[in-house]
């Protein structure tokens, strides 16, 4: 995800990334935001390359395809997992 030169707040395409794996994962699509991909951000071939317009900045370099095993579930939570509230 490409950020345009005048979005101040790059929050917000994080959200919206946050989202798309949201709504991925009710698809049983899998994601993956991929940090090390950061660096792409930086490299002027391989922009011109994808076609992203000039001045717009890598925020969120995400990955999605199918996982190959279906219906993982989450392991079971114990109340007692909770180490201390805050207040």
């Amino acid at each position: 995800m490409f950020a345009s030169p005048n979005v101040i707040n790059e929050h917000d395409c994080a959200l919206a990334a946050e989202n798309m794996m949201l709504a991925a994962q009710s698809l049983g699509i899998g994601s993956c935001w991929i940090g090390l991909a950061d660096g792409l951000g930086y490299d002027m071939e391989f922009l011109k390359e994808v076609g992203v317009p000039e001045g717009h900045k890598l925020i969120a370099p995400l990955i999605f395809g199918y996982p190959s095993k279906q219906n993982l579930k989450a392991s079971v939570r114990n109340a007692d997992v909770i180490l201390k509230w805050i207040n």
